[in-house]
């Protein structure tokens, strides 16, 4: 049969179409079969009840792991304050730093699978994951045992779950697709505000062991939910005639503006998360009450959703990677000024801009790497992108704890805002190098 090829930004991909009945780890086939079959898939619906199911469902998975991983900042003070009191700010920040790594690190693993149709196994064992993670940080005492079960296993649950979020918006959205994404992103910040806010409430009144064991119960729900609603569009035949190889080095991987961004993302991610974590220790400073800790952070989250869907359904108009870049220097300059905010006011509001500017980046920042590849190169090569940013997940908040400890907060946003201005200069070389013009040109 003749090759079929599919057109990118950054991508030219030949495939080569056959029948097969099994594929292997790296796309190849394993038994040959007479049977023919229909390997071309729909074009995305970019809309209707069941696509949007699939967004919602999305979303609720987000709000299971990613609402408490981005609710870090909460636990962050009060291990500090009270069950990990002995311990150091950069040391109790490495467990929510293997929260952050481990979500993003095993993704060129995770991606794989869900490319060669392993999205089901993917939603159903990282479910169980999570809620097993959260269900034994209730149960935990020591050191030794947070890191394990909040840092690593919920981690990698993170990651396992984060596949299949992301590959399957593109097999229902073209047009929308930012949209698509800005609104599963939504789970993140959702999600940190319910477990902030129920967790001021709750954990003074029936402790944290009680608190987090409900925590594990509302995971169970939102799991429950995505297992039900998220749908892989591809068939059989589909996943094994188009999977390209898990080292194929054409198109996007091989592109000098495809690393050019992978660089510029990591280069934000070392400062972008500073100030989230440790937002509830630098209000204490400017007089705000540390019971009222969970619900600055509340509030943060909260600000990032209007910046998710502003940026998500701008970005439909004005092309991604362009509202990516505006987000990215509003984190950078809100990431400055926070540490030197000289009232509770002021640091609330530097707070709530900062968390819009942040919204806008987290629901964007896939979507240039998702639009460079064809869909079923969609789980790599994303997934490529976050197993190397998770290097800059893991060290940037222990830096910036260490920074903290030994020169202050005001330190610590110096080298923040910083690392994130680099990023700034990177992104805009990223798109020169796609585009040819840094000003111009929707993309």
């Amino acid at each position: 049969m003749d090759s079929k090829k599919t057109s990118y930004p950054l991508a030219k991909l030949d495939f080569e179409e056959t029948s097969k009945l099994a594929t292997n780890f790296d796309g190849q086939p394993d038994e040959a079969g007479e049977a023919e079959w229909e390997d071309t898939m729909p074009p995305p619906p970019d809309g209707g009840l069941e696509a949007w199911l699939v967004v919602a469902g999305a979303t609720a998975l987000n709000m299971a792991s990613g609402g408490f991983i981005v609710a870090w900042g909460l636990f962050q003070a009060f291990y500090e304050n009270r069950v990990l009191s002995s311990h150091g700010s950069a040391e109790i920040a490495w467990i929510g730093s293997l929260q952050y790594a481990l979500g993003s690190l095993p993704c060129l693993l995770t991606g794989r699978l869900f490319d060669l149709g392993y999205s089901r196994h993917l939603i159903l064992v990282g479910s169980f994951m999570a809620v097993l993670g959260t269900f034994m940080t209730a149960q935990s005492t020591t050191y030794p045992a947070f890191l394990f079960w909040q840092g690593i296993v919920f981690g990698l649950a993170a990651s396992i779950t984060y596949a299949p979020t992301l590959g399957v918006i593109p097999q229902w959205f073209k047009e929308k697709q930012a949209l698509a994404f800005a609104i599963t992103s939504l789970g993140n910040p959702l999600g940190g505000i319910l477990y902030s806010v129920l967790f001021a409430r709750m954990q003074p009144l029936i402790g944290f062991r009680a608190t987090m064991t409900i925590f594990s119960v509302i995971c169970l729900i939102f799991c429950l939910f995505s297992i039900a609603t998220l749908k892989d569009r591809r068939t059989k035949a589909q996943i094994m005639t188009k999977a390209p190889k898990m080292f194929d080095t054409q198109g996007a991987v091989s592109s000098p503006a495809f690393w050019t961004y992978v660089l510029a993302i990591c280069t934000a991610f070392l400062g972008l998360q500073t100030p989230l974590i440790y937002i509830s220790d630098q209000a204490g400073n400017v007089g705000l009450p540390s019971s009222l800790g969970p619900y600055l952070v509340a509030t943060v989250n909260a600000a990032t959703i209007a910046g998710r869907l502003f940026c998500g359904t701008l970005a439909v108009e004005f092309g991604a990677l362009n509202l990516l870049t505006i987000a990215t220097t509003f984190c950078m300059v809100f990431t400055y000024i926070w540490t030197f905010a000289p009232s509770i006011t002021t640091f609330a509001s530097v707070a709530c801009l900062y968390g819009a500017s942040m919204g806008g980046f987290f629901s964007l920042f896939c979507v240039p790497v998702a639009q460079m590849v064809p869909v079923e190169d969609v789980g790599r090569t994303i997934g490529l992108l976050l197993t190397v940013l998770s290097m800059a997940e893991m060290v940037g908040p222990p830096i910036a704890g260490a920074i903290a400890d030994h020169l202050g907060f005001h330190a610590a946003g110096v080298y923040a805002g910083t690392s994130i201005a680099i990023a700034v200069g990177i992104l805009a070389w990223s798109k020169f190098l796609q585009t040819g013009n840094v000003m111009k040109g929707k993309i």
